[in-house]
């Protein structure tokens, strides 16, 4: 029963968030800091679904321009995440996003991004076009690199999209890890459990090219798997 009420409980929200999204980013939009804002109201509903969430530190780089990159685990990434989205960003989604009643054209308005990520043979002109964009608009990106759900199997193998964006636009990438959210948290209790996360210092990209994508998303992946074994000894150690 309680955990039907929750999910009652987070779909209202998240409608109500969308819906309100949609309000301001018709009177502003595409404004620099509109998805900051509203994934902040997105996280205010963890309090109702017994989760405790703490950030453990702030960006490395502040509300400049980056990459970041976070491992993406299950349906309740869209309230935790967004606890840490720093301002100056947009998201990255798939276009499929975009056909989704009012959430497609908030997240749109908001100033976000769609990527075709169907068409693999000119992924990096895909990239190319879009660093060029990040470019213009001086605007941080938030992206999964794991490109889908865990769903508690640990972080997955990392796609390249993130690391070539990064290489072509001339930007930092800044690694954010969140502990794992099966290990953790079952909704199905009335304190559901614990959340924690924390940037890790940016990685350059200075000098890269696309040879050096592959190298450079195996480097990320090793530091963020190593932080998140950090993270949740520490959450289990209390």
């Amino acid at each position: 029963m309680l955990f039907i009420l929750r999910a009652l409980i987070a779909t209202v929200h998240f409608l109500l968030v969308c819906c309100l999204t949609l309000v301001v980013c018709v009177v502003r939009p595409f404004h620099r800091n509109n998805t900051w804002m509203c994934a902040t109201w997105m996280s205010w509903v963890l309090p109702l679904l017994g989760i405790r969430f703490k950030g453990l530190n702030q960006s490395p780089v502040g509300d400049a321009p980056a990459v970041y990159i976070i491992n993406h685990q299950d349906v309740l990434d869209v309230f935790i995440c967004t606890a840490m989205l720093p301002k100056n960003i947009a998201i990255l989604g798939k276009t499929e996003l975009r056909y989704i009643p009012v959430f497609g054209l908030a997240f749109w308005l908001a100033g976000n991004l769609f990527i075709n990520r169907k068409n693999k043979a000119k992924a990096w002109d895909t990239m190319a076009a879009m660093a060029r964009i990040v470019k213009r608009r001086k605007r941080a990106v938030y992206m999964f690199p794991e490109g889908t759900r865990s769903k508690g199997n640990g972080l997955l193998p990392f796609k390249s999209g993130a690391f070539a964006l990064a290489i072509e636009a001339g930007l930092p990438i800044v690694p954010i890890v969140f502990s794992s959210n099966h290990k953790h948290i079952d909704v199905r209790r009335w304190h559901a459990g614990v959340s924690s996360g924390r940037f890790l210092e940016p990685v350059s990209t200075e000098g890269l090219g696309e040879d050096d994508v592959k190298a450079l998303a195996e480097q990320c992946r090793e530091r963020m798997q190593r932080a998140l074994d950090e993270l949740d000894a520490e959450l289990t150690a209390r």
